[in-house]
């Protein structure tokens, strides 16, 4: 009996040595691996992705619950177009931790980037279970229901981003459009103006902002946004075009004024291969000589 209690101290005395080194060496490699993730952010800093992507690799392999090793090893790879290795680091943090809102991100811009959109709202949702003030999710959420055609789910999820930060003038250009595509041109109306107050040389919104107008048979001010417009984008067919169309509708007993802007279209027209540009071209000549015809004989 006495040496069964001695074979017994013997093993707890084991046992507890065991416990102890292997706490001990946890802790080593814990240190060891802030060491190597230190010495890779110091790297990826001054540039030196290929010695990151090392350090990283090593700190992950020491801590393999090391998140920040794992997202900025991702971030590399997602900037080298290494999209599936990416995925894989990000996907890592995620399955560790569910409430890394930026690690569902970050895996939700990867499959965005893989056109698998259904998959990527699925992951920014996630994002915004797992933090719901981490509002950059909402743009990104946006600019998918958009693509998918889903336009009141893209306005909701903008105008939730805007809400926070105003100051992304793509938020309001992105809202403008949903919101013509269902019609509501009002609202349109204030995110195409919203958006060219916050970038003046945003082309698409003045565009669209003057097409609206356009529509609504508010001459004056689709005239001012095409030509805003075309100063940006001098050789745009289809704005000199939408121009000249207002010019002449805004006043169509003024020919001297419909045959300069239809001329200006030609100019601008012929430069480009497009077929349709050909087309309207010809629309454009048959035009003018009508113009200058009915011109000749109001004069006489």
């Amino acid at each position: 009996m006495k040496g069964l209690t001695t074979i017994l101290k013997s093993l707890m005395i084991c046992l507890l040595v065991v416990t102890l080194t292997t706490g001990a060496t946890v802790a080593e490699d814990s240190e060891q691996a802030k060491e190597s993730f230190n010495m890779g952010l110091e790297a990826q800093q001054k540039g030196d992705t290929t010695s990151a992507i090392t350090y990283y690799k090593s700190a992950i392999t020491l801590d393999d619950t090391m998140a920040d090793a794992h997202l900025n090893l991702g971030s590399i790879y997602f900037a080298q177009g290494k999209m599936t290795d990416a995925a894989s680091q990000f996907k890592k943090v995620t399955d560790n931790d569910p409430t890394n809102a930026m690690a569902f991100a970050n895996y939700a811009k990867v499959l965005a980037a893989q056109k698998k959109n259904s998959d990527a709202i699925a992951a920014f949702q996630s994002a915004l279970e797992a933090d719901k003030s981490y509002v950059e999710a909402e743009k990104e959420l946006g600019k998918l229901y958009y693509k998918a055609k889903d336009y009141d789910q893209a306005i909701s999820s903008l105008e939730a981003f805007i809400k926070s930060d105003s100051s992304d003038f793509y938020s309001h250009y992105l809202c403008g459009m949903a919101s013509k595509k269902k019609k509501n041109n009002k609202k349109a109306i204030t995110y195409f103006g919203n958006a060219i107050k916050l970038n003046a040389k945003h082309f698409e919104s003045l565009y669209n902002l003057a097409g609206i107008y356009l529509g609504q048979q508010k001459y004056s001010l689709a005239i001012k946004n095409y030509e805003r417009a075309l100063k940006i984008k001098p050789k745009h067919y289809r704005c000199a075009r939408k121009l000249a169309i207002a010019i002449q509708s805004s006043d169509p007993e003024n020919y001297d004024a419909a045959i300069e802007a239809w001329n200006r279209f030609i100019t601008v027209a012929r430069r480009n291969t497009d077929a349709r540009a050909k087309k309207y071209i010809s629309e454009a000549e048959k035009l003018v000589k009508d113009l200058d015809d009915a011109r000749v004989m109001t004069d006489e």
